[in-house]
This record gives structure tokens, C-alpha cells and sequence, in this order.
């Protein structure tokens, strides 16, 4: 692995190494365990705010090892740091804190490696989407809750898990065909069209699934800083790696980010992370303003926000889908918490493509549409599917978009 190479991965690692020293040291043993017992035997389904479950410090440390572990793995196959990359990691990263754990996601990639085998392909080629399928982590987790983690509810979690592991990459790769690249969160489509059948299944045979909606509604400033400290490394390294300059910042701003549009290819990886620092400033400007709370589900929605930065969002294709999003919750989001809003305006940003496309008003009407449907989404798949806002986004963009090509794109 070249100097370069190891300079991007330690550059990715940096974040949930230091939330990792945070946790250990912040947190006293006893309960960063009892904390991490919680967090593995809960259900996941959402929004589990691991910051209720187990605790700041416990929530803490099952992200970032999380996210270490997929780097660790992606280090060893000594894969070239890219946007996708970058977008599976922190999308581990930020839903280890609300539903993902360090047990219910291994069954995942245990099923991707069989479908490896079975196709005769090597792993590298879907580690990727592997770590993206794990959005259907919480069915694990509610099974073996189910059978109160006997030896056969166990047996059977893990069954489900490699079962869906195997067969959600060759889904999400057919589905891509219903929004044609206009969302960027593919697998919530295809995870959750899954997690609509699994939960029916579930529902059948009476396991029940109950969402969680307590969430902790407080500001953490330490976290607060921390995050102000990690998102100003991201530019101020991002600016001396480019040659100490902006440039190529007007041109990323020139994509639509429709997919596939890999940053780290058309501007560089330096680049890359100074859009990752703008985006986090403008996140926490977002949570300062508008829900001014630090707690899982909002972490969640802020990493996976700055995680697609390297793959297809920056901050002109963003903004109208925000704005859009929050003329919704004006509208019709009286008895809606600030929580489930706050998540829902990151999430929703995966349809960026759609505004940088077609531009700014039919960014806000997708953005606007987006909130609506997103709070009933829920009820399909019982919070079985992470990506909620994935599904409803996939929906959006699918009908939306031979519309706006109609009126925007003409018969070509």
C-alpha cells in the first residue's frame, strides 16, 4: 500500500478514533460494559437511540469500533479509499449509533461472502454493498429478542441475517433501475421492499416489532466540540493537501451527483474532505438553529450526510432539499419531534441528484414530498429497515423524476 494510500485511510479513521478515546476515557468501565450489554441485546428497530439504551459513552464506542472494523477490513484488502467507500463507512458509523451493533450486523457479511463464492467473485467486490445491506440489521436483533436469545432464536437471527445478506446486493443492484441513479441511498429501496415482506412474515407468525420513539432531547457540547474540531481538520487538511487551495471546489459544485458520481475521481480526495467539512459545519449550523439536541438518531443523520460528500452531495445540490424538507415540517409537522424532523432533513438529502439535475424548485418540491411520505413509511416494515427515508426516497424519485424529465429533459 502506497504513503498516500495509508494517509487516507488514517485521514477517514480519524473521527471514530477519536470518539473512541472520548468513550474510554469519559466513561467508567463498568458502565461502558453494562452500557455495550444494553446496546447488544436491544432490537434495533427504529429509532433506538443507543444514547438511551447504553449510554453517551457505550453509543460511542460501538460506532466507532464499528466503523474501525470496516476500515480495518478494507485496509487488509487493501482497497483505494473512495466515494463509496467513504459513504459505506460512515453510514456504519453514523447507524451504530441508532440500531446497528456489533453482533447484529455480522451475519451480513457472512451472507455477502457466500454470494461471493456462489457468483465466483472476490469479496472486495461487494464489501461496499455489504456494509449497506446491514440497514436490516434490527431483524437479527428482533428475532433473537423474540426467542428471548435462545439457542434456536439465535440460530434462526443469524439464518435471517446471512439469508439477506446474500440476496439484498443482487437486489439493490435491479432496483437501481426504478430511480435511475436520482437517489442516493439505492439499498433503502431494496432493503426496505425486503423488510415490507419480512415484517408481513413476522406479523403472521405473531413476533411483534414495537418502534422506539424516546430519544435523549439535550445539547452535548462536548460532543458539539468535538465535532467542530473534526470538521475543521477536514478543511484545513483538505486545503494543504490541494496544494493549499480551493480548487476544483466550483467545479465539484458543477455535478448533480447523480449516480454513480465518485468525487475522489473528478476532484480528488483532498477535495473531498474539505466537502465533508463544509457539509458538517452546515449540519451543525442545521442542529443549532433548528433542533439544537445531539443524541443517536441525529448523530446517525449527520454522519451518513457527510459520508455521501465524496458520493454525489455538496452543499448547492443539498440546500433546496433541506429547504424543502422544512417548509414540510412548517406545514404539517405539529406533532412531529424535533428528532424524527432532524433526521429526516439529513436522510432526506440523498435526493441531492434531483435538484442538481433539475434545480432548485424541484429540489424543494422532492425535499417537500420527501417529508410527507417518509412519516408513514414506517408503518410498512416496523422500523425493520434503517433506511426508512432510503424507501420513501426511492419512491419519490421514481415517480418524480419521468415527470420532471418531461418538463425539464424533453424527449431526450
Amino acid at each position: 500500500m502506497t504513503k498516500e494510500k495509508k494517509k487516507e485511510y488514517l485521514v477517514i479513521s480519524f473521527l471514530p478514533f477519536i470518539m473512541l478515546i472520548y468513550a474510554i476515557i469519559f466513561t467508567n468501565p463498568f458502565d461502558l460494559i453494562k452500557g455495550m450489554k444494553h446496546i447488544l441485546l436491544s432490537d434495533g428497530v427504529l429509532l433506538t437511540d443507543y444514547f438511551i439504551v447504553g449510554g453517551k459513552g457505550a453509543a460511542m464506542f460501538n460506532a466507532s469500533i464499528v466503523a474501525l472494523i470496516n476500515i480495518f477490513l478494507l485496509y487488509k484488502m487493501d482497497m483505494k479509499i473512495n466515494g463509496l467507500l467513504i459513504s459505506g463507512i460512515y453510514i456504519m458509523f453514523g447507524f451504530a449509533f441508532m440500531g446497528k451493533n456489533l453482533l447484529n450486523i455480522i451475519p451480513f457479511y457472512l451472507g455477502a461472502y457466500a454470494y461471493t463464492q456462489f457468483e465466483k467473485r472476490s469479496f472486495k467486490t461487494v464489501i461496499a454493498s455489504c456494509m449497506f445491506t446491514t440497514a436490516l440489521s434490527p431483524v437479527v436483533s428482533s428475532i433473537s429478542k423474540a426467542f428471548n436469545f435462545s439457542f434456536f432464536g439465535i440460530i434462526l437471527a443469524i439464518l435471517a441475517g446471512f439469508l439477506m445478506g446474500f440476496i439484498v446486493p443482487a437486489v439493490s443492484a435491479h432496483v437501481i433501475n426504478f430511480h435511475n441513479g436520482y437517489t442516493l441511498y439505492n439499498t433503502g429501496l431494496g432493503a426496505g421492499l425486503i423488510a415490507i415482506i419480512i415484517y408481513a412474515i413476522l406479523e403472521e407468525v405473531g413476533l411483534e416489532v414495537t418502534p422506539n420513539k424516546t430519544f435523549v432531547e439535550k445539547m452535548d457540547y462536548s460532543i458539539l466540540a468535538l465535532l467542530i474540531l473534526v470538521f475543521s481538520f477536514y478543511i484545513i487538511y483538505g486545503y494543504y493537501a490541494n496544494g493549499h487551495s480551493f480548487k476544483n471546489f466550483g467545479s465539484l459544485l458543477m455535478h448533480s451527483g447523480r449516480l454513480v458520481t465518485d468525487f475522489t475521481v473528478t476532484e480528488g480526495f483532498p477535495m473531498v474532505m474539505i466537502n465533508m467539512g463544509i457539509l458538517g459545519f452546515i449540519a451543525l449550523a442545521l442542529i443549532f438553529l433548528m433542533f439544537p439536541y445531539i443524541n443517536g438518531p441525529i448523530l446517525s443523520g449527520l454522519l451518513t450526510l457527510i459520508g455521501f460528500s465524496g458520493f454525489g452531495k455538496h452543499l448547492k445540490n443539498v440546500l433546496p432539499i433541506i429547504a424543502g424538507v422544512s417548509l414540510s415540517y412548517i406545514i404539517f409537522g405539529k406533532n412531529i419531534s424535533l428528532t424524527s424532523f432532524a433526521i429526516t432533513l439529513f436522510f432526506s438529502t440523498c435526493l441531492a441528484p434531483i435538484s442538481g439535475k433539475f434545480g432548485i424548485i424541484p429540489g424543494i418540491i422532492v425535499g417537500f414530498v420527501n417529508f410527507c411520505l417518509v412519516l408513514n413509511m414506517g408503518a410498512l416494515h416496523g422500523g425493520l429497515n434503517l433506511y426508512n427515508t432510503g424507501l420513501s426516497a426511492g419512491i419519490v424519485a421514481s415517480v418524480s423524476v419521468p415527470i420532471l424529465q418531461l418538463f425539464y429533459g424533453g424527449k431526450k
